[in-house]
C-alpha cells in the first residue's frame, strides 16, 4: 500500500491539526528511513516554499504548514512562540516515526529548526538553515509584529497584504491573521534572543545558507563553532527559488 501524500497530526490538546505534504522522492532517505523535513517562513506555506526544490532534489520529503499557516489549523489560544511551534513540529515528527532526520528551514522555519534541534536532539540529524531569522531586529513602524490584533478585522490585515509584494499576497492571505502577527512577534521576544546561543552549541552538523546580501552579527562565532556557511551570489531571501541548483550543490557537498 502506498503512503498517503497528505499528513495530518494534532499539535494541541484541543486537537488542532498540523497538515502537510509528503513527497515520495527518487533518492535515498536517511539511514533510519526518514523523509527530509522542510520548514517554511513567516506568511508562507510548505508546498509553495519547498515542494519545487524538494522535487528537484529527489529526496523523500515531509513538508508541513506551520501552525496558522496554509492548511494547518490556527487555534486562537495558541501562542505561536518559537518553543511552541518547535513542539508542534516535534509532535508531527514523533507521529511520523521520529528521527533523526535532516531538517531544512527557511527564515522563520530556520529559527524554529534551531529550537527543535536544541529541545529534541534525537529528532534532528543535520540542520540546513536557509536565510534563518537569527538576529533580533528593531521593528520599523510597518512591521507586522507591531499590528494590534484587534485591528486585524478592522482593515489591519488588508493593510499588511497591501505592503506585501504582489507575488506574495496570495500566499500571505492563506495565513490566519492572528497567527501571522503572533509568529512575527515570536522573532522579537526572549526566545528569539536565545536562538544564537542555542545555534552555537548544537551537537548536530549545521549548514548556514545565505543570499548575497545577508550578514549575521555572530558570523565569526558561528565559524568558530564549526558551522559551515555558504553564500549564494545573485540570490535574495528565497534562495531555494532564486538559485535552486546552487542550494542543491551546497547540500550535496561532503565538506564538514
Amino acid at each position: 500500500m502506498s503512503t498517503p501524500p497528505l499528513v495530518t497530526v494534532p499539535f494541541t490538546t484541543g486537537g488542532a491539526q498540523l497538515r502537510g505534504l509528503r513527497l515520495p522522492g527518487r533518492g535515498p532517505r536517511s539511514e533510519q528511513g526518514h523523509e527530509v523535513l522542510h520548514l517554511h517562513g513567516l506568511g508562507c506555506h510548505g508546498a509553495a516554499s519547498w515542494a519545487p526544490f524538494a522535487a528537484l532534489r529527489g529526496r523523500a520529503a515531509l513538508i508541513p504548514d506551520l501552525p496558522g499557516h496554509g492548511r494547518s489549523d490556527a487555534p486562537p489560544g495558541f501562542g505561536y512562540t518559537l518553543p511552541e511551534m518547535a513542539a508542534a513540529i516535534a509532535a508531527l515528527l514523533q507521529a511520523e516515526g521520529g528521527g533523526p532526520r535532516e531538517v531544512l528551514g527557511h527564515s522563520l522555519g530556520g529559527t524554529i529548526a534551531v529550537h527543535l534541534a536544541a529541545r529534541h536532539p534525537e529528532l534532528v540529524q543535520r540542520l540546513v538553515l536557509v536565510e534563518p531569522a537569527l538576529d533580533v531586529p528593531i521593528p520599523g513602524p510597518e512591521d507586522i509584529a507591531l499590528v494590534a490584533e484587534e485591528e486585524l478585522e478592522r482593515g489591519g490585515f488588508e493593510q499588511i497584504l497591501a505592503r506585501e509584494a504582489e507575488w506574495r499576497r496570495a500566499e500571505v492571505r492563506l495565513t490566519a491573521p492572528h497567527a501571522l502577527v503572533r509568529s512575527a512577534r515570536s522573532l522579537l521576544d526572549e526566545h528569539a534572543a536565545a536562538t544564537n546561543d542555542l545555534l552555537e552549541h548544537l551537537p548536530q552538523p549545521v549548514l548556514l545558507v545565505t543570499g548575497q546580501q545577508r550578514t549575521y552579527a555572530r558570523q565569526d562565532r558561528f565559524d568558530a563553532a564549526g558551522i559551515r556557511s555558504v553564500r549564494v551570489p545573485g540570490a535574495a531571501h528565497f534562495v531555494m527559488h532564486d538559485a535552486p541548483d546552487a542550494l542543491f550543490t551546497a547540500l550535496e557537498d561532503p565538506s564538514p
